[in-house]
Formats: structure tokens, sequence, C-alpha cells
């Protein structure tokens, strides 16, 4: 037997003790530094969902503002009927003056009955628009959450509801 044959099992227990003692300093920065990352990654996704949620909150309450006014809108319109507008007046002329131009009546009366001072929200801004006689346009014109969207716009069209009655006469 050689000595060297001898050696080489006590070799082996010496590597393998060396082995079993721990990670290496290299193998510790490696780790630290995947850590570190995973944590960043983690840290900036948290972040971005509070401020995706802050921007989803503010989003929520401009567009609840926008509903309620136009449902307010849409109740005065409904409540406007041709008994309605003959009630106020007692004659047929005011149903005649209102069928001659529908949504210019729709926007006098909903300024009267002062539906524009329940302003849908202080960043929104509205617009009434009744170039067609038959059709008043609104537009809610408002600055996103969002600082990458910029200005929006919701358009709603109504057709007076008493219009239809205005066949009748002609």
């Amino acid at each position: 037997m050689n000595m060297n044959d001898r050696a080489s099992p006590l070799r082996n227990k010496v590597r393998r003790k060396k082995q079993a003692e721990g990670f290496t300093l290299a193998e510790s920065l490696i780790s630290g530094v995947v850590v570190a990352a995973v944590m960043t990654g983690v840290g900036r996704m948290g972040v971005s969902s509070m401020a995706t949620s802050s921007n989803q909150s503010s989003r929520n309450s401009i567009e609840a503002a926008i509903n309620n006014h136009i449902q307010l809108v849409q109740m005065h319109d409904s409540y406007l009927t041709a008994e309605s507008i003959q009630a106020e007046s007692g004659l047929n002329t005011d149903l005649n003056l209102a069928c001659q131009n529908p949504s210019a009546f729709l926007k006098n009366h909903l300024q009267n009955v002062d539906i524009t001072g329940n302003s849908p929200d202080p960043q929104v801004a509205m617009d009434w628009n009744s170039e067609d006689p038959n059709l008043l346009v609104l537009t809610y014109n408002f600055e996103a959450p969002e600082s990458s969207i910029g200005a929006e716009q919701r358009i709603v069209d109504i057709n007076p509801n008493f219009s239809s009655q205005c066949y009748s006469l002609q």
C-alpha cells in the first residue's frame, strides 16, 4: 500500500469538514444583494399600490358627483312635462314657445331651479350647449387625478322630456 493511498481518505475528510462549516463571504454577499433587490421591488409595488388607491378614491368621488348631478338634471327634466308648462302659464303659448327650441327651454328651466348651484365637484366645470334645438348637451370637464392622464370630459346628451308632446301641437 502506498502512503498516498492512506492519506487520501484523510484529505477527503478535511475537505468535507471545511465545506460543512458555513457560507463563504462571496455567497453571503450575493444572497444579500438578491434579498435587497427583492425587497426594493416589493417596496416599490407597495408605494405604487397606495398611490393607485388614492387616485382611485379621487376618481370615484368625481365620478359619483357627476352621476349625482346627472340624476338631478334628469329628475328636473322628467318633472318638466307639457302639462306642467301649461299649468305654470295657464296658456298654450308657453308650450308653443318651449316646443320651438326644447333644449333652450330646458336649459333655462334648469338654471331657474338652480341646478347649477349643486356643482358636481370643485374640480368639475359644466358647460351647456344647445345648438341643436332638440338636444341639450352637458359637458363635464375635470382634471384627472392621475398625473399621466390630464384633462377629461364626460358628455351627456339630453332630449327634453316634454319635446315628444310637441309633435301633437303641430
